[in-house]
């Protein structure tokens, strides 16, 4: 393991807001290079003259990027750098944005959402990584919770100004902004972050990769974050898809608020693993009352109330679900490198739930409807409390060897 440098010190006794601000700033704009397609689907699909598979097809690529790779990216971090990485990550995306502004074929605009895929891995991995360094213990919970809002943040920032921005300027602009935002972003980490002075670890070779392949997922401090994120994105998409056409009349403004509510959650969860309980714990929690919050959806649907209510309560709790899940990340993990790895896990996973939850919830809501949809989130639920039950009987283990 290599020693760590300023930015990545796990005994900074004071946070550096500025940077972890600037670095959250870093999973904003990376979550962009998801929410700029989703948000523009359909001026592309008509600029491109495809069906909307094959557009599915460009939006998810990149998701299937860190799906394949993420845990390669968190083995990989240590031996680049995390401010490399990250700054390598930045520079990458901010030049595919750029090239993607002049509406490349749709053979070489698919080709640029591959690296752009590679470009939003380094991004996850490295970001999170530097933020939980650059905290001090009495705030580090805090930070994560911040962290953990950037998905949810990004869509709601691009929810409201990409509407205005495609009215008056077209789909070049989206892609020039994003360039400017990734370019801006790179410039404030050369100037913010500490250079990674000293040695790194030596690159491993394959046959290794392979190795720590199996064995962040047979540690359970690397792998739980991971499993238990799982939970949450098979899950908080098709909730932010599929709930607002449950809600009748109240369909429009659920489409706005949804993703708020999550964020809202997503952030309380650093505050109460700071302040009120630890993230093991709080976990446990979380998943409970997430399989409460839809039993109460369902109630509701059987007696034929009205949504909107226990809606934004089961979006809430998804959120607390999301951000006591990257909590765990340093509580269980005390140096950046075993974070690295535990962020590759986290990435990886999140795309994994992202690619099954909403054809599974699309099925289910064609197949039993309302009920359909609840029955999947207590099945999530149900396993996330499992994977919580499974991490406290570990770690009581750990503590009682230690």
């Amino acid at each position: 393991m290599p020693s760590s440098s300023p930015a990545t010190s796990p005994d900074l006794s004071t946070t550096h807001w500025p940077r972890v601000l600037l670095l959250w700033f870093c999973g904003l704009v990376a979550a962009m290079q998801f929410a700029k397609i989703s948000l523009a689907f359909v001026p592309l699909q008509l600029h491109y003259a495809v069906s909307a598979a094959s557009m599915g097809w460009v939006l998810s690529t990149a998701g299937v990027v860190g799906l394949l790779f993420g845990v390669t990216m968190g083995l990989l971090a240590p031996g680049i750098g995390y401010r490399r990485l990250l700054l390598g990550g930045l520079w990458l995306g901010a030049a595919l944005a750029l090239a993607q502004a002049a509406l490349l074929p749709l053979p070489l605009f698919w080709a640029s959402r591959v690296l752009e895929g590679a470009s939003h891995l380094a991004l996850v991995v490295a970001a999170p990584t530097l933020m939980a360094a650059s905290t001090g213990p009495g705030h580090r919970s805090v930070a994560m919770g911040l962290w953990s809002t950037f998905v949810g943040a990004a869509f709601a920032i691009s929810g409201l100004l990409l509407p205005w921005v495609l009215a008056g300027a077209g789909l070049v602009a989206v892609f020039y902004g994003h360039a400017a935002l990734l370019a801006l972003a790179a410039l404030a980490v050369h100037r913010m972050v500490p250079t990674d002075a000293l040695p790194l670890a030596p690159l491993p070779g394959v046959s290794t990769l392979l190795a720590r392949h199996v064995a962040i997922y047979t540690h359970w401090e690397t792998a739980l974050p991971g499993l238990c994120f799982f939970c949450y994105t098979f899950l908080g998409l098709a909730l932010l898809t599929f709930v607002p056409s449950l809600t009748g009349t109240d369909r429009y403004w659920m489409v706005a608020v949804l993703p708020l509510t999550g964020v809202a959650g997503t952030f309380c969860a650093g505050w109460m693993a700071q302040y009120w309980m630890p993230p093991l714990r709080l976990v446990r929690w979380a998943y409970s009352a997430l399989a409460v919050m839809a039993l109460g959806l369902g109630g509701c649907l059987l007696a034929g109330w009205a949504l909107a209510i226990p809606a934004l309560m089961l979006m809430f709790t998804a959120g607390v679900c999301c951000g006591s899940s990257y909590a765990l990340i340093p509580y269980l993990n005390a140096t950046s490198a075993p974070q690295a790895l535990a962020n590759g896990a986290v990435a990886q996973m999140g795309n994994l739930g992202s690619t099954l939850g909403p054809p599974a919830f699309a099925l289910a809501l064609s197949l039993w409807g309302g009920a359909g949809l609840v029955a999947l989130v207590l099945c999530s639920a149900g396993l996330g409390l499992c994977l919580a039950l499974w991490g406290k009987r570990q770690h009581t283990r750990r503590s009682q060897g230690a």
